[in-house]
């Protein structure tokens, strides 16, 4: 063969190839800017009936039927992608109830990784200290034969410290978990801490001029009382928002 014939075709070869490979990757393109209800009407009889018993499993196993929808919608665009190649979706996902285990088990995932908002770390965090200042001032009040404001704190006193406690080590922890090379200077994070614990000492003095009527010390059994019910708080706070981030290991 003339290798001038033979170099022609080997060319219209790589042409027709790199033509072929542009019209796959327009018509993906088009495909993942569809609606799910032009994804779905595109699904052959076989990935319907996946996409069905997937969404009728999901429901089954305790979602919703819009969390179900939501959940199948996400994989419409994939299933779809894969379809014009002559992949099934049961080829690429194995068998329904395997895929659900898989969503289900991402979706625990997510939500054991995901990293709450800022004033939740906060609320967390200040419903664990109220509960630790409440276990500590109850056990010092029944070691102590004379409680007075010299050794116990009044309820208001405990709340604010709490307060500040959990938005100031939550701003701490927050900053020290950044990527050292993204992180302020640790100087500036240890002023702002040192300042923080000043003026906390400061509305610990303030507080204690507060008229007994409002920031009255309990007798030793209330704060134990209370120690127990702001850790409930704190564990329906984190069941209420699917909180399972630990803002002190950062996991």
């Amino acid at each position: 063969m003339d290798p001038r014939a033979k170099n022609e075709t080997a060319q219209n070869k790589q042409q027709e190839r790199v033509a072929k490979k542009a019209e796959q990757e327009e018509v993906q393109a088009a495909i993942a800017a569809e609606e799910p209800a032009q994804l779905r009407a595109r699904l052959s009889n076989k990935n319907e009936d996946y996409v069905f018993k997937l969404q009728k499993s999901l429901q089954e196993n305790g979602k919703t039927a819009a969390q179900a929808q939501t959940l199948v919608e996400q994989l419409l665009t994939e299933i779809v992608q894969n379809q014009i190649k002559g992949i099934p979706a049961r080829q690429l996902y194995g068998p329904v109830n395997q895929k659900v285990a898989d969503l289900l088990e991402q979706k625990q995932r997510q939500a054991k990784n995901r990293r709450p908002e800022f004033w939740q770390m906060c609320v967390d965090n200040g419903l664990l200290f109220a509960a630790l200042f409440g276990a500590m001032y109850g056990i010092i009040g029944f070691t102590t034969k004379n409680p007075s404001r010299n050794n116990q704190s009044g309820i208001f006193t405990i709340i604010l410290l709490a307060l500040l406690w959990g938005i100031l080590i939550t701003w701490f922890t927050t900053k020290m978990q950044v990527a050292r090379k993204d992180r302020e200077p640790i100087w500036k994070i240890a002023l702002v801490l040192i300042v923080g614990l000043l003026l906390m000492y400061a509305i610990l003095g303030i507080t204690m001029i507060i008229p007994a009527a409002f920031n009255p010390i309990l007798p030793p059994i209330w704060y134990l009382v209370l120690a127990v019910i702001f850790y409930g708080g704190r564990w329906l706070f984190r069941r209420y928002y699917h909180i399972r981030y630990n803002s002190f290991t950062g996991q």
